[in-house]
């Protein structure tokens, strides 16, 4: 799932994403998501997701809550501990890691955790 979200990103599946509709493409068929939620996380990359949040961060914490797995504050210490940060502003000024890694440090969470 790691790598089929980091295709997803690239564009290597046809179709380049963004990251959040990269990590909830990744999962949708796996977890059941309903039609049309890749394309309802179009405006939710480049720091437009809820709360700024990484729009990669926010895909895989919308994938824990459709899952009611209760695990949101998991997600975020453990992307904030390879990130520094939640908020893609905050990623970005950073530049402790790039667009590409977080993507797949949601990815990575989610596949370890579900």
């Amino acid at each position: 799932m790691i790598e089929e979200a980091r295709n997803n990103f690239l564009g290597k599946t046809g179709a380049r994403y963004n990251c959040a509709q990269a990590v909830i493409k990744a999962y949708a068929e796996l977890f059941g998501l309903p039609a049309g939620t890749v394309e309802a996380h179009a405006g939710f990359g480049g720091g437009n997701a809820p709360h700024g949040y990484c729009g990669a961060l926010y895909a895989a914490l919308y994938i824990l809550a459709f899952k009611d797995s209760g695990k949101s504050q998991k997600c975020k210490d453990f992307f904030r501990g390879h990130s520094g940060a939640l908020t893609c502003r905050e990623i970005r000024s950073g530049r402790k890691i790039t667009c590409l890694s977080c993507v797949e440090k949601a990815a990575e969470f989610l596949k370890r955790e579900l």
